[in-house]
């Protein structure tokens, strides 16, 4: 079963992903701020992260470049979530390492866990 880190600030919508992704049949888990988030890739070494971008402590685009700069956690996925959809802040998203970003506002539930069926099959193909 993989594992699947959510990193949002915003409880309702950590609570609806988490929710969708155990029914979808991933083991899953949350953090709340971006400190946290480095945190628990560390000790769950997830095997996709969906990142927010706007968090507390540590925003995600700093997240992704220190996720990236580790040798321990430069192959895992990320997915970026976000209502930040200007070209300077997606720029910066791709050049950081996401495999692909998702603008909130657009992306139903299922969406979203289409997505991350769809990386993951990805990421097996290529390993």
């Amino acid at each position: 079963m993989a594992k699947i880190l959510v990193c949002e600030d915003d409880k309702l919508i950590s609570g609806s992903l988490v929710e969708v992704l155990k029914t979808a049949g991933y083991e899953t888990d949350m953090a709340f701020d971006g400190e946290e988030a480095l945190k628990k890739i560390k000790e769950i070494q997830p095997d996709l992260v969906l990142l927010d971008i706007l968090m507390p402590k540590l925003d995600g685009i700093s997240v992704l470049w220190e996720l990236k700069a580790n040798p321990e956690s430069s192959k895992v996925p990320v997915v970026v979530l976000t209502n930040v959809g200007d070209v300077e802040t997606i720029s910066k998203i791709v050049e950081a390492g996401a495999v692909d970003y998702l603008l909130k506002s657009d992306q139903s539930m299922d969406d979203i866990v289409q997505k991350v069926k769809d990386v993951l099959s990805r990421d097996i193909k290529l390993s």
